[in-house]
C-alpha cells in the first residue's frame, strides 16, 4: 500500500531534477503558510463574534463601582506607588467586582520566613531517589 494516493503518484516524475524538488518544496511550503494564514484569520473572526457577543450581552464596559484610588506609598513606606498600584489592581482582577480595600502591604524578609524555600527543596528531593 503507498501513502500517495495514486493520481498524485502518477503526478510525480520517476527521476526528478534540483528545480522539479524545489518547486515541489516551495509549493509545500506555500500550502502550509496559506492554510496557517486562513486559520489564523478564522480564529480572529470568531474571538470578534465573541467580543461583539459579551458586549451586547453586557452593556457598558465599566464595572458601576467606584475605583480605590491607592496611596502614595504603602502605609509602611517602603513600597512604591506604581507597585502598589499593580497589586491593587491584581488583587481587585482577582477578586472580580467585589469592593475591596487594602489596608496594607508589606516586603517579606527572606530571614525571617524561610519555611516556603525550605518546603519547596523538601518537595524537589522527595521525587528523587536518594542513596
Amino acid at each position: 500500500m503507498t501513502v500517495f494516493p495514486a493520481f498524485l503518484a502518477a503526478s510525480l516524475p520517476e527521476h526528478p531534477t534540483f528545480l522539479g524538488n524545489l518547486q515541489y518544496q516551495i509549493t509545500g511550503l506555500l500550502v502550509v503558510l496559506f492554510t496557517l494564514g486562513l486559520l489564523s484569520l478564522i480564529v480572529s473572526a470568531i474571538g470578534k463574534v465573541f467580543i461583539a457577543l459579551d458586549r451586547r450581552r453586557m452593556p457598558g464596559t465599566a464595572p458601576s463601582l467606584p475605583a480605590a484610588t491607592p496611596a502614595a506609598t504603602s502605609p509602611g513606606g517602603s513600597i512604591p506607588s506604581p507597585l502598589f498600584a499593580v497589586i491593587a489592581a491584581a488583587v481587585s482582577t482577582a477578586l472580580g467586582d467585589r469592593r475591596i480595600m487594602i489596608h496594607g502591604v508589606q516586603v517579606a524578609d527572606p530571614r525571617e520566613n524561610l519555611a516556603w524555600g525550605i518546603e519547596g527543596r523538601r518537595s524537589i528531593y522527595a521525587g528523587k531517589n536518594l542513596r
